[in-house]
This record gives C-alpha cells, sequence and structure tokens, in this order.
C-alpha cells in the first residue's frame, strides 16, 4: 500500500472502531501484503485485532484467534457489520 492518503484512511477507520470497543487503547498497525489493507492489533493482551480493507469494510477478531486464522477470514471475505460498534446508550 504505497499511498499514504489510502493507509491513513484506513488507519483512522481502525482507531475510530476500536475507540468504541477499548477506549484510549494502545494500537499497533501491520500492512498487510498485496494492498489487502492492515491490521491494528490491541497492543495489550487480550485485545483482539480489526482487520480493515481498502473499502473500509472490516474484520474483527477476538484475541482466541492469531494473527493467521484472523488473516486467513479476512481475506476469504469474512466482515464484521459496523452497526456491531455503535454505541449503545
Amino acid at each position: 500500500m504505497d499511498d499514504a492518503d489510502t493507509h491513513a484512511r484506513l488507519v483512522e477507520q481502525g482507531r475510530r472502531l476500536f475507540e468504541v470497543l477499548a477506549p484510549g487503547a494502545t494500537l499497533n498497525t501491520v500492512v498487510l501484503d498485496d494492498e489487502a489493507g492492515i491490521c491494528m492489533t490491541h497492543a495489550e493482551r487480550g485485545g483482539g485485532k480489526i482487520y480493515v480493507a481498502p473499502d473500509l469494510s472490516v474484520l474483527f477478531v477476538a484475541s482466541a484467534l492469531d494473527f493467521e486464522q484472523g488473516l486467513a477470514a479476512f481475506l476469504a471475505g469474512r466482515r464484521t457489520p459496523l452497526e456491531k460498534f455503535e454505541r449503545r446508550s
């Protein structure tokens, strides 16, 4: 992913969604091969991962799945509906 604007959009999407799940979390970003998107990981144990595609669709996986298992599901087209990240009042 060589377009800085695209990368920034993907990171922003991941940060915004993680903010709902874990406000103020420290996040790490992994750029996926073949311009498939990025993976944002919660730096603390048990925080899960959000894979973000170039179209801004996402897959959240709990920490029970390792990076490779989550990546395989993401590349196979599994996605988490964005409504799942809406804050409940």
